[in-house]
């Protein structure tokens, strides 16, 4: 019974926010907007994502009308905010808060370490464990647990000049 209670709390997350795109030919269309990011000029470049009606075809019954998603970027003044939407969402937190690392379980074969820790896209972090912020990663390598930086990535490289 508890399980199916945490189950209903969990909502869905929430639609991401539209946006207005003046098409080439002068038209306009909203979109969901996925990521924006500034270029190095300062413009504004949005990653924003449609679902077209689409058609596919069935050997035994015909042709079928389906929808499938279709992504593009463009930059503002192209695509222009929607009053009122939240764009929040979009917005990475500030660099102190990022989690930029991996806190992972040693390997079967090392038993003398309580965690390893590595960067996000090492091949040798294994998939469970979390990720955690710098300040988070400098704690667990000071801490009283013994937690090993990768020998491969090398996390404390990086570290060091974060102390």
């Amino acid at each position: 019974m508890d399980d199916e209670d945490d189950l209903a709390d969990v909502s869905p997350p929430p639609p991401p926010p539209q946006a207005d795109v003046t098409l080439p030919n002068g038209q306009h269309l909203q979109a969901a907007v996925t990521r924006r990011r500034r270029d190095r000029s300062g413009v504004w470049w949005y990653d924003l994502e449609i679902e077209l009606p689409d058609r596919v075809d069935d050997h035994r019954h015909g042709p079928a009308l389906t929808s499938r998603k279709v992504t593009f970027c463009a930059p503002h003044p192209v695509v222009q905010r929607i009053e009122g939407e939240d764009y929040s969402s979009l917005d990475l937190p500030p660099p102190e808060e990022r989690k930029r690392w991996r806190l992972s379980p040693p390997p079967p074969e090392d038993s003398w370490a309580d965690a390893y820790l590595h960067r996000p896209d090492c091949a040798q972090a294994a998939s469970e464990g979390g990720m955690v912020t710098d300040q988070e990663a400098l704690k667990a390598l000071a801490g009283p647990d013994i937690t090993v930086p990768c020998p491969v990535c090398r996390p404390d490289h990086v570290l060091q000049h974060k102390r």
